[in-house]
């Protein structure tokens, strides 16, 4: 039944089903978390007006070919149409992140988790800008929230057992 909600919480992608959807990415049920994170996914693209999604799409292209010059421009006027638009928040911080201005994308990264808590790409994007300025603290506590909100992510389990490691801390209770 929890499955069956996961995925009619991202059929209906309605901005009020992120944060029931947000927990459910932590659920003891795998394919409970893996309905959740879809559908949750879904629901921060949809979360603002339809003639904004294009644009979205456009910016998380050009990100993901690694044209984040391209995608500035796009982004910045999105968050100037929606200012309260988490997921193009996260995809500015990455154009920032791309461009090396860690500055710039720590505070677009804090920008989406304002507006989205459970965003554990934001959360990560966030450690990345930390290990940037040698804050080893403040990467370790990111990595770990991610990690909360989404239990299958092995890439900040494996970061945050290696700042751990050199932080000389042990192991965090399971």
């Amino acid at each position: 039944m929890r499955r069956a909600t996961s995925l009619a919480l991202g059929i209906a992608s309605h901005s009020a089903a992120i944060e029931p959807l947000g927990r459910a990415l932590a659920d003891a049920d795998r394919g409970v978390r893996l309905a959740a994170d879809d559908a949750f996914r879904v629901s921060l693209i949809r979360d603002a007006a339809p003639v904004h999604h294009q644009q979205l799409l456009q910016v998380m292209h050009l990100n993901d070919g690694a044209e984040y010059a391209a995608a500035l421009s796009p982004a910045l006027i999105l968050i100037e149409y929606d200012p309260r638009y988490a997921e193009a928040h996260h995809q500015l911080g990455v154009c920032w992140a791309g461009l090396g201005e860690p500055e710039a994308a720590e505070k677009a990264f804090r920008t989406c988790l304002w507006y989205c808590r459970f965003h554990y790409a934001a959360w990560q994007g966030l450690a990345s800008c930390c290990l940037q300025r040698g804050d080893l603290q403040g990467a370790l506590r990111a990595f770990e929230r991610s990690q909360t909100i989404c239990p299958d992510l092995e890439s900040s389990r494996v970061q945050a057992r290696a700042l751990r490691r050199r932080l000389g801390l042990s192991e965090r209770p399971q």
